[in-house]
């Protein structure tokens, strides 16, 4: 009776182990833009505002913007979704509005908007530090997460 609960355990491990890992090829590692980013600073002709709960992530395709809401003990957090491509030295991407919004949310504070595709210019992009550029006027400072 033992050696079966043995063996049962064993395959219901190795049955979990597969599907946890067999979900993205390299899980979704796209390069150096792959992971979290956190915003740290946004330029807007030439005055620079300081952030701390705005963030982007990309894994193969698609992007989230996560906007952090600090409460004290409690913090809540919104989720936006989309697509993004990444040629060479210039990232295009564009949040999608999802269905279940009952309302039209408010990216304002991401300088974005629903279901439009925005150019950024890459201008630094290592390990640890990613600088993105959209004009002439624009800039946002991201530090890995």
């Amino acid at each position: 009776m033992k050696n079966k609960i043995m063996i049962r355990r064993i395959l219901i491990g190795l049955f979990l182990g597969i599907v946890v890992t067999s979900c993205t090829h390299n899980d979704g590692y796209i390069g150096p833009l792959f992971g979290k980013w956190q915003l740290i600073e946004m330029w807007e002709n030439g005055t620079m505002t300081p952030h701390d709960s705005l963030y982007y992530n990309f894994q193969s395709s698609v992007i989230k913007l996560q906007l952090v809401h600090r409460g004290g003990i409690e913090n809540t957090t919104e989720n936006y979704f989309g697509s993004y491509v990444r040629e060479n030295d210039i990232l295009k991407f564009k949040i999608m509005e999802p269905s279940w919004f009952e309302f039209k949310p408010d990216l304002s504070v991401f300088k974005l908007e629903m279901d439009k595709e925005y150019t950024f210019y890459i201008e630094k992009l290592t390990s640890s530090k990613m600088i993105l550029t959209r004009g002439e006027d624009e800039r946002f400072v991201f530090r890995k997460f």
